[in-house]
């Protein structure tokens, strides 16, 4: 299957990444190299002897930084039976189709909000957030321009499929929703 492709029989569509997700990972990762470089060398100018801590710490930040990077990568969405799997890189994220009001394709779902909890970019946008624009929501998303916006009576998800319109006529079609 090449990376990209929407395959309807087998309902699954890659997560894109978007500029957001680029810039938040690269910059979390020029932040972290600078810092490991930066922090031992400053600490050699003023003590002879630094304290062991600051190269453990120098060597295990950009460690941390990674295995933070892979575990919030999304690889993928799919649509099993009646309902939405997310896919990351150690679990599944599931969330049932029953009951599902609404799925509209919103390229402002990620703009102007705050994190209550989770990860606001680097590999991915995941977790709770909260908006204006939609109240308290969850997130598992990559790319802002592809955003999709789920709704059920008590809760709220954005996700980021590639082909956001084939994915959005599938999960209508699934959930039994009209356009």
């Amino acid at each position: 299957m090449l990376p990209g492709r929407y395959v309807p029989d087998a309902e699954f569509v890659p997560a894109p990444i978007g500029t957001r997700v680029r810039l938040a990972t690269l910059l979390s990762v020029v932040a972290v190299v600078i810092a490991a470089l930066v922090g031992p060398v400053v600490m050699l100018q003023e003590r002879p002897r630094p304290p062991w801590p600051v190269f453990i710490t120098a060597g295990i930040a950009p460690v941390v930084v990674a295995a933070i990077w892979f575990t919030a990568r999304i690889r993928c969405y799919r649509v099993v039976g009646g309902e939405l799997r997310i896919e990351l890189p150690w679990r599944t994220v599931r969330f049932s189709l029953a009951g599902l009001q609404s799925v509209i394709p919103d390229r402002e779902a990620l703009r102007r909000m705050f994190k209550v909890a989770g990860n606001g970019g680097l590999g991915s946008i995941n977790g709770r957030f909260r908006s204006r624009h939609l109240g308290s929501f969850r997130a598992y998303a990559t790319d802002s321009e592809h955003a999709v916006v789920l709704r059920w009576p008590d809760r709220c998800l954005v996700i980021s499929p590639q082909l956001h319109s084939l994915f959005v006529d599938t999960l209508r079609k699934r959930a039994g929703l009209s356009r």
